[in-house]
């Protein structure tokens, strides 16, 4: 993340809860299991499931393994990216009714 110029050294895991859920319009699951073990969402609550490979599960040289986090990094972006165009869309569309 650093070579995209993004500091994650302050970041940790958080355990989703159910306040969390009560809040949210949309959940994204971006593992295979993930979409299997997601937590019965609140009436409303949208879920978009990201199949993403885990690249800690790489395996070979140095480079094979950073290639396989950044191929990671850039996909994760792209969905970010197309995920956050598509929101705008649809309340673009909701206003305009």
């Amino acid at each position: 993340m650093k070579e995209a110029a993004i500091d994650i050294s302050g970041q940790v895991s958080t355990r989703v809860n159910d306040a969390m859920l009560q809040a949210a319009d949309l959940v994204v699951t971006v593992c295979g299991p993930a979409d299997e073990y997601c937590p019965v969402l609140p009436p409303g609550t949208r879920k978009e499931h990201w199949p993403l490979e885990d690249p800690a599960r790489a395996t070979g040289t140095e480079n094979d393994i950073m290639l396989v986090f950044r191929a990671s990094r850039d996909e994760i972006k792209q969905r970010v990216t197309d995920l956050l165009l598509r929101v705008q869309q649809e309340k673009n569309a909701g206003a305009q009714k």
